[in-house]
């Protein structure tokens, strides 16, 4: 699988392309297109919170929990004060890293079925729950929130089948198949966890948003046009506009 470094600037630098596309598309605002791109790099580095590899993941669980706090920041700056904003700050930092993910590590399995696609599915899922729900967002906004969650996830997954390397960028790995998957069936357990997986995704599904205006705003002829008008230069003079 690839490093940590490789993971954080491709998962980073993905999330900015994509996020920069929506703005560019005028479905988000600055400060909107800033949250998704901490999303989707967030999404990028979750799917190794699982691995043993102290050393590197220790770097990047510290980095997954600025994220995070990064995240509730982000959310709460219109409504909290900046003492009760660094208060925050300091719980959910302290939370993350020295609790869930803690706690997380010690009960999961490395490269099992947290390293599939319905696995990014249902983080994306969970994120337009909860920024509809809990955070009072609008559909749209919320579904575009889980697009950059699981792209992220996804395309972590994606370089763990390129690379095959371990964690410390020392050895390759023959763990091909390992990581961008559907299901695992190698054991009793294994099957018993794809049903649960896909049970909970099926379940979560019907507590998300609607998903109308995402389908509008991205898989309409009108989205179509505007991709193709921002996607090259539209008097056909490359940088020299």
């Amino acid at each position: 699988m690839a490093n940590f470094n490789t993971h954080f600037i491709v998962g980073a630098a993905s999330s900015a392309v994509l996020s920069g596309t929506f703005l560019s598309m005028e479905l988000l605002d600055p400060n909107q297109a800033i949250l998704a791109f901490t999303l989707g790099t967030f999404g990028s580095l979750m799917p190794d919170v699982d691995s043993n590899h102290s050393k590197s993941i220790s770097i990047g669980f510290t980095v997954i929990s600025f994220l995070i706090t990064t995240l509730a920041v982000f959310i709460k700056n219109s409504t909290y004060s900046l003492v009760e904003m660094l208060i925050l700050a300091a719980m959910v930092f302290s939370l993350v890293r020295f609790g869930l993910i803690d706690i997380f590590r010690k009960i999961s399995k490395h490269r099992g079925m947290f390293h599939s696609v319905p696995v990014a599915l249902i983080w994306g899922v969970l994120t337009a729950i909860l920024m509809h729900l809990f955070f009072d967002l609008d559909a749209l906004i919320s579904w575009i929130y889980a697009i950059m969650m699981s792209f992220g996830y996804i395309v972590h997954l994606i370089l763990d089948e390129i690379y095959s390397v371990d964690l410390g960028n020392k050895r390759i790995k023959k763990s091909f198949g390992t990581a961008l998957k559907f299901f695992r069936l190698k054991t009793q357990a294994d099957k018993i966890q794809n049903i649960l997986i896909y049970l909970s995704l099926f379940f979560l599904f019907t507590l998300a948003p609607d998903t109308t205006l995402i389908k509008e705003a991205l898989f309409s002829q009108e989205a179509w046009f505007t991709f193709k008008d921002i996607l090259l230069p539209y008097d056909g003079k490359w940088f020299f506009h």
